[in-house]
């Protein structure tokens, strides 16, 4: 099809551009959507270009073609539309008139309403009208004559265009109304109906527009009272008439065009009209549930007027109109739908409006409300107060005071959904200096207490939910925020929250908001501190309430020591602490400058290291000495006892808050053990000392150690104090256990028992935590006086699992106290063998397949610790710790932890995977020290063979340990061990280790394959440092055992024997002649290991090394042969015996003569195995040539037979031919 270009010169360009547009018209309505759509992009986007070219050609198309089908025509109209909005400047006038006729033509060529096509012309109407409003009205005005009703289009067109363009239509609007009021009466149909309404609407807005804006309107002398006559007269026929329609469309309309027209007509028409509208509106509400939107505005509108124009008529309507109102307030839109959002936005609108001449009726009524028990009434009442405290202004501030009282009703509210709304009241309040009133606290401290709401359990997450659902997480959340954005962003809550949040930092109902507070407060008080500010010193004879400088530092600092807990609180209490400084302690002020931020950029630093690639293991320990060292610096800059003894004594009062924050409780204590050991009043020590012990809850771990290292801490000063406080409470719980046999309630006695066999767990910590921290000269004088002796008669009788743990955390603590380098002189502990042997019963008594408590931990930590001491111990001690906890660690189940008090199944399952994975560590520390306590090779070799019945376990779990802490031995070995460069020694037993662990390199396990190939490497490894190499030097053969490695974890058996072969390759290379022979012996058991895999490796291993080297084994032929011998008939496995019988070939290729020998020396007749090692001979036919040749030799050689009596003759002389013995064996080899 050929494209005609367009025949007006006047818009075309000349160029291909005219054709391109042409067709792009003529393509606007292809058949496939899609097509029809990227037409109309493109031409529009043309169009932008090329207004006035594209226009042109779009009117020329439409002209030329007046049967083009009605869908073609919208689709060029729309983009018409889109073209004169986007580049109405660039439109010229003759172009516009043209463009109004032909838009104008195509709305009212069909009498019949055709929505898409007159819809898309009068766009266009609309779109030239905001330029060429002029000719637009004119050419509308033609078609709306007085008399004649008009095209509903027409009546459409002109209402869009003044609502598009107030400044342009209003002149014409009077003769306009003049025209339309007649036609009214005429409009009989819905439709027509409908149009009229919504046109007045529009028209009524425009006027209020232009009203509105009349300092930049054409005309400033207009007023709405210019067009009240014209308006007043169409209410009475919509409201009269329309607004009884039975048409949900029109009424809704009519109520739209009502509530704009209340604005324009004359007062005292509104005022005798309002009962009557007021009450119409009121009814509607029940026809029209589902949409009441268009109500409420037209509500809000005619409310506007009244209170405005202060009608007298409204206060009739109050009450009504308060309480449907209300009911609107408290619907709820599902599923968020947009125009019950909007809706409820118009209720609000009403509310602010009555509450310009109601405004105490209105609060009252809305203060009664939050009585309700229903929680939709309190959450709107919530949401209208809210919204009438930021919307009314000024003249509220009056109802401040009752506004606040009313409000205190909440601050007891338990609903979520409550608390969300009335926290978003107090923001509000916080914006109008509300809180400046008397009962403002009131309100922060209700943000304060959802701060400190609960976390949600997780069972509680997953509960299913309404849409409107607000958790005690997200409560939370936001409360936090906005108490944040108060004290950032609110300069007039300054006044309000300083110095008045420090009071909740000490408050126990609020301890769960101790991070959020600190956070606030650290804020204000830098602020204040920075500038200098009058308030900062706290006046505490005025704020009575406020922690003292002790209280508030003693709390600071225990909050301190776990900085990621509650929502990372260290960093917050940190900078409360530095910015608070001049308010604690003058002298104090330069160090925690200096420190505290050194502090803060240690804990940014555990952050970040947690979030990168190679993060850091957050260390606790470390993080509180730093504290406790803080601590100590701020005493000794305070330099003062009397400030010191009140610090003590504010971290004593303040014991109850941790009752249920264990980890806190032991800081705390750790805290006061610091200030005990500055303290030189006997009286102060003493009854602190006794405070901590009788406050400690001794079934607590925690709470134990904390105060057992405080008595440690005291005793680095005061050790005669601390040692005769234990003794006292020692006997005092002696005597309250004894006592309790005769109390006359059975349980209470029980009870009582428990408690003194805790707190004599207790005990044993405070003496083993003295014996740590006491001065060294102080310490030995000391330790078997009263350390030891309290501490040893507890090791015979100790049964329960708790005052186990701590008797053996206590032999550790003792243990590290008397170990050399702590003294710094040489010490044996003459009591370590006595405490080894208790360890040993301990875990003796104890289950091989559960771990129920962490004692097997401590106890070999405990041994670890007494292993280091001196003297060296007897072999026979030694073994029997290796054998004894071998037992006891190696025999534990993957799932052995039983820990019953455990409710949360993930905590619970973490818990047991740490105690165990700490148990094996254990093992393997005391492991390395007995190696480290003796680095030769011979003691890896006793250590080795007590492992290994465990590398060939028939449990993969026993032989995986087994095979972890030997590569772990090897490791340390080759890391410790001190080796002379250039100068050559013996590594005696490496034979011996590498054949244990060759069986291992073909494993089931993939893991244990590469922990096996890993220790024979580095086995070679510490032969060539033996050798006098440097660790430097690298070695291609030994190097190449990593590739291993990776191959071994292959599960395919030929990739496996490939493995096999070259690890024989390189054993056959590196080890010395001298390890030879020990290397094959231990082959030699490996070829019995129970896994078949195993055995086969052996067995492979085996005859390549005797391959390779068993050209140098000539003088252990005899002992190989018989060796094997035994061995093939223990074999199981088919496949290793088979190899075996090969391995007795591979040897007899290099020893013929000796092999030959040594099986000719069996007796006959020859067993199952000698037989089968002729046999083997035989399958390979060079080595059968060469038997055979042999044999004949022999029988060349040899005596055939003998002559000797006849033991069946009486006569001697008689004789008897006997065969020859090795003859007849030849003979016997010839035949197999």
């Amino acid at each position: 099809m050929i494209i005609p270009m367009p025949d007006d010169e006047t818009y075309s360009t000349g160029g291909q551009v005219d054709a391109i547009a042409v067709a792009l018209i003529d393509g606007a309505f292809d058949k496939k959507l899609d097509v029809r759509v990227v037409v109309c992009q493109s031409l529009f986007k043309l169009g932008k270009e090329r207004p006035r070219m594209v226009l042109g050609s779009c009117h020329s198309y439409l002209h030329k073609h007046p049967k083009l089908p009605q869908g073609h025509r919208v689709e060029i109209l729309n983009v018409a539309e889109r073209i004169c909005r986007e580049s109405l400047e660039q439109i010229s006038r003759p172009l516009a008139i043209d463009l109004v006729q032909l838009a104008s033509a195509e709305m009212t060529q069909s009498k019949t309403v055709l929505p898409d096509w007159q819809t898309a012309a009068s766009g266009v109407l609309v779109a030239l009208g905001c330029s060429f409003c002029n000719e637009v009205m004119e050419e509308m005005l033609r078609k709306f004559q007085p008399g004649v009703l008009p095209h509903f289009f027409v009546v459409q067109t002109l209402g869009n265009l003044a609502a598009a363009n107030a400044y342009g239509v209003l002149p014409f609007l009077k003769a306009v109304l003049g025209t339309l009021l007649p036609m009214l009466g005429l409009a009989k149909q819905d439709n027509m109906r409908w149009v009229f309404s919504s046109a007045l609407a529009k028209f009524s807005e425009a006027i209020l527009e232009y009203v509105a804006n009349i300092d930049m309107a054409p005309d400033p002398t207009v007023t709405s009272t210019v067009y009240a006559s014209e308006i007043g007269s169409a209410y009475d026929v919509l409201f009269t008439v329309w607004l009884q329609s039975k048409e949900p469309k029109l009424r809704m309309a009519v109520v739209e065009a009502l509530g704009y027209m209340s604005h324009l007509m004359p007062r005292e028409k509104l005022e005798e009209q309002l009962p009557k509208l007021l009450s119409c509106i009121l009814k509607l509400y029940h026809k029209h549930p589902d949409n009441p939107l268009p109500i409420t505005q037209c509500l809000a509108m005619v409310l506007d007027t009244a209170t405005t124009d202060q009608c007298t008529g409204l206060e009739v309507q109050l009450d009504g109109l308060l309480n449907l109102l209300f009911t609107q307030a408290c619907l709820v839109s599902e599923n968020g739908s947009s125009a019950m959002l909007k809706n409820q936005n118009e209720v609000l609108r009403c509310f602010q409006m009555l509450e310009r001449g109601f405004s105490d009726k209105v609060l009252t009524g809305l203060l009664t409300r939050l009585e309700s028990s229903s929680e939709k009434v309190r959450i709107a009442a919530l949401r209208i107060i809210r919204h009438l405290i930021n919307a009314s202004g000024t003249h509220f501030d009056a109802k401040k005071s009752l506004v606040l009282s009313g409000l205190r009703l909440m601050l007891s509210e338990t609903n979520n959904k409550v608390k969300k709304a009335f926290a978003q009241v107090i923001v509000a309040l916080a914006h109008h200096e509300y809180l400046q009133e008397e009962g403002g606290g009131q309100m922060i401290e209700f943000l304060i207490k959802q701060c400190a709401l609960p976390a949600e359990t997780l069972q509680v997450k997953k509960q299913p939910s309404d849409a409107e659902h607000v958790s005690s997480d997200s409560l939370r959340a936001m409360c936090e925020n906005i108490l944040q954005l108060l004290t950032t962003t609110v300069s007039d809550m300054e006044a309000v929250l300083w110095p008045r949040l420090l009071e909740y930092t000490i408050s126990v109902d609020y301890a769960a908001a101790v991070s959020v507070v600190c956070k606030n407060a650290a804020f204000l008080s830098a602020k204040k501190r920075e500038e200098n500010a009058e308030d900062y010193e706290i006046n505490y004879n005025r704020f009575v309430d406020i922690p003292k400088p002790h209280a508030l530092c003693a709390r600071l600092l225990v909050l301190a020591a776990h900085p990621r807990c509650d929502r990372d609180r260290g960093c917050h209490v940190l900078r409360l602490m530095k910015a608070m400084g001049p308010n604690i302690n003058k002298n104090t002020v330069a160090l925690w400058d200096t420190v505290i931020p050194k502090l803060l950029q240690f804990l940014e630093a555990a952050d970040e290291a947690d979030g990168g690639d190679e993060g850091q293991e957050w260390s606790q320990k470390s993080w509180e000495d730093l504290l406790l060292k803080l601590l100590s610096k701020t005493l000794d800059e305070a330099d003062s006892e009397d400030w010191s003894c009140d610090l003590g004594a504010a971290l004593a009062k303040q014991i109850p808050l941790y009752n249920e924050q264990q980890a806190d409780k032991n800081f705390l204590y750790k805290l006061l053990g610091v200030v005990l050991r500055r303290a030189s009043t006997k009286q102060f020590i003493d009854s602190h000392l006794e405070l901590m012990f009788s406050t400690t809850r001794h079934s607590s771990k925690l709470e134990r150690e904390g105060c057992a290292v405080a008595f440690g801490y005291c005793a680095s000063t005061h050790l005669e104090a601390v040692i005769d406080k234990l003794e006292q409470l020692s006997r005092s719980d002696s005597h309250k256990k004894s006592a309790g046999i005769f109390s006359r309630i059975k349980e209470r006695m029980e009870a009582d028992v428990a408690d003194v066999d805790r707190s004599k767990g207790t005990l044993l910590l405070c003496y083993s935590y003295v014996a740590l921290y006491a001065q060294p000269e102080q310490l030995l004088s000391s330790l078997d006086a009263h350390i030891l002796r309290a501490l040893l008669p507890h090791c015979a009788t100790a049964k329960d699992a708790a005052t186990r743990s701590c008797l053996t955390q206590a032999i550790e603590l003792i243990g590290r106290a008397v170990h050399p380098q702590h003294l710094k002189l040489a010490y044996e502990f003459t009591a370590r063998s006595t405490l080894l042997q208790y360890m040993l019963s301990f875990s003796k008594a104890e289950s091989v397949k559960t771990l129920c408590s962490d004692v097997k931990e401590l106890e070999l930590r405990a041994c670890t610790t007494l292993v280091r001491l001196d003297p060296v111990m007897t072999v026979e001690v030694v073994s029997d710790l290796m054998d004894t906890f071998m037992m006891a660690v190696y025999t534990l189940a993957a799932d052995c932890v039983r820990n019953r008090e455990e409710e949360d199944e993930e905590r619970e399952k973490e818990a047991k995977g740490d105690l165990l994975v700490r148990t094996l560590n254990g093992l393997a520390e005391l492991l390395k020290q007995l190696l480290l306590k003796d680095l030769s090779s011979q003691n890896l070799d006793n250590i080795f063979k007590h492992l290994e019945p465990w590398l060939s376990s028939t449990v993969e779990l026993e032989r995986h340990r087994a095979m972890t802490n030997a590569c772990q031995l090897i490791d340390c070995y080759y890391d410790r061990k001190e080796f002379g460069i250039g100068n050559a020694t013996v590594f005696a037993h490496l034979g011996d280790h590498v054949g244990l662990l060759v069986p291992r390199v073909a494993d089931p396990s993939v893991s244990i394959r590469q922990l096996a190939v890993t220790c024979i490497q580095r086995l070679l490894q510490i032969q060539l440092l033996y050798n006098g190499h440097s660790r430097d030097e690298e070695d291609q053969v030994v190097g190449g055992i990593s590739q291993l490695r990776e191959r071994v974890a292959q599960d395919d058996p030929n990739a496996l024997y490939t493995v096999v072969n070259d690890i024989a390759k390189v054993l056959s290379l590196k080890l010395p002649a001298d390890q030879l022979d020990p290397f094959l012996r231990r082959l030699f058991k490996g070829l019995l290991d129970p896994q078949d895999h195993s055995s086969s490796s052996a067995c492979v291993v085996l005859n390549g090394v005797m391959r390779n080297r068993g050209a140098e084994l000539r003088t252990q032929v005899e002992s190989l042969v018989s060796d094997l011998h035994c061995k093939l008939s223990e074999i199981v496995c088919t496949q290793t015996r088979t190899g075996t019988l090969r391995c007795v070939r591979t040897l007899a290729n290099h020893h013929l003569v000796d092999v030959i020998n040594c099986l000719l020396k069996y007796p006959l007749p020859y067993d199952q195995t000698v037989r089968d090692c002729w046999q083997v001979f035989g399958a390979d036919a060079g080595t059968a040539q060469n038997v055979l040749e042999r044999l004949v030799e022999m029988l060349f050689r040899a005596v055939p037979y003998v002559e000797k009596p006849d033991p069946r003759e009486r006569d001697k002389t008689k004789t008897i031919r006997i065969a020859n013995q090795p003859t007849l064996a030849v003979r016997i080899c010839c035949c197999c």
